[in-house]
């Protein structure tokens, strides 16, 4: 069975370019729709892990992903924080560490 990976950002080529990549390497990738609640995909698709935007939600965004990582996702899905500069490559590295 394929990994699982939610991908939280609003920028269209970092989007692309990740989601892409971790295709290319068999994963996944689910991608919430304006009218899907992120906390209800994140309790009910049974992911692996989610990748979000430090910048998503602007200054709010510390406090939604604390809600997530303390309130919504199971103890097993990674919770990956990716920023302009996150390559790739980190992202792949750090869903498959420990895996």
């Amino acid at each position: 069975m394929k990994s699982k990976i939610l991908i939280l950002d609003n920028k269209i080529y970092s989007l692309s370019k990740i989601s892409n990549f971790l295709k290319q390497k068999k994963f996944e990738v689910v991608k919430p729709t304006e009218t899907q609640s992120v906390f209800n995909i994140c309790t009910k698709a049974d992911l692996d892990a989610v990748i979000i935007d430090l910048r998503l939600f602007g200054e709010k965004s510390n406090n939604f992903i604390q809600n997530l990582k303390e309130n919504v996702l199971p103890e097993h899905v990674k919770l990956i924080t990716i920023s302009d500069r996150t390559s790739t490559r980190q992202v792949f590295d750090k869903i498959t560490v420990n895996s």
